[in-house]
């Protein structure tokens, strides 16, 4: 059975073959389709039965932190799940639909879900299927096919290199990102948005090579715990307020999704940030501490960041 790369699962748009329906669609198009639902869906029953068990959470042992990296290792977990065809969801969806000709609605997606051979959590007071979590898992996932605003009669082409016409477009896109990034650490997403933006000038010069755009949106560099992709690239660093150009590994990412992860860890494994994540509520504190603390060479680097937000936050209005 084919893969599934992990960074799909944040991009909604392909699941649009199931709402625009099979037609002349090559025969593996509706499996590939089939299994992001899954995973999709597998990551909303994920969330569905955190949220049912939060009423045993105390906060010694749940904060914005753990449930962020809970969120990540959900993910991850859901796409390798529909990778494996751990459910069957895939599979009776292929089954179900792949001699249809009329548009896959809701409710034929809704009876695929009650189908009995799925292999779904079951309610601990009952041999049954736990139908409450499963109808909102279904809810979520169908919500989030919904906020696809691509084109429905054909699949988006893929592109290696995304681009962005203007600072409002890019704000709008990272905005989600954004908003789940700072949550975690618990500043304003305004401010992350604003360091993106300085740093990969509104989205127009993120670091990329022959092979196509590393996603990396803070450009942070690959040092030698880094273990994933790189891409190599001249920078400009400032050593006792003069400007140099240098030769230096940047990571790569298969998403933007991932770059805002990977900023988060970034921040929370080096004990350097620790005073900026003490007090991380107020953005113009919180980026001076992480300026202060090493994160960029130039010495304006707070005062443009600062400079860019004031911007980011008209754009979010």
């Amino acid at each position: 059975m084919k893969s599934i790369d992990p960074g799909f699962i944040h991009d909604i748009s392909s699941l649009d073959r199931l709402r625009a329906g099979i037609g002349d669609d090559e025969s593996g198009s509706l499996r590939a389709a089939a299994q992001q639902f899954e995973a999709i869906f597998t990551q909303m029953l994920f969330k569905s039965m955190r949220q049912a068990n939060e009423a045993f959470e105390s906060d010694l042992t749940s904060n914005s932190n753990s449930k962020f990296f809970e969120q990540m290792h959900d993910e991850q977990l859901a796409s390798e799940l529909s990778s494996r065809g751990s459910l069957g969801l895939a599979d009776l969806i292929v089954q179900q639909f792949s001699s249809e000709e009329d548009k896959v609605s809701e409710n034929a997606i809704r009876t695929v879900m009650n189908d009995t051979t799925l292999r779904l959590p079951v309610n601990p007071n009952s041999r049954q299927p736990d139908q409450q979590i499963i109808n909102q898992a279904t809810d979520d996932a169908l919500k989030a096919m919904q906020a696809s605003t691509l084109n429905t009669a054909k699949p988006p082409m893929a592109r290696s290199v995304e681009t962005f016409d203007t600072p409002k477009d890019f704000v709008t896109r990272m905005r989600p990102y954004a908003e789940k990034a700072a949550n975690a650490i618990g500043t304003d997403p305004s401010v992350l948005i604003a360091q993106a933006a300085l740093e990969t000038g509104w989205g127009k010069k993120v670091i990329k090579n022959a092979v196509g755009s590393s996603n990396n949106l803070f450009n942070i560099k690959a040092d030698p715990r880094w273990s994933g992709n790189k891409v190599a690239t001249n920078t400009l660093e400032f050593h006792n307020g003069i400007a140099v150009q240098e030769k230096a590994a940047f990571r790569s990412y298969d998403n933007y999704q991932d770059s805002f992860n990977d900023y988060v860890r970034f921040l929370n494994d080096n004990p350097r940030y620790s005073k900026a994540l003490e007090n991380p509520k107020e953005p113009s504190q919180f980026i001076r501490n992480i300026h202060n603390a090493g994160y960029a060479t130039d010495p304006k680097y707070t005062e443009k960041v600062l400079s860019v937000m004031d911007t980011v936050k008209s754009l979010m209005k």
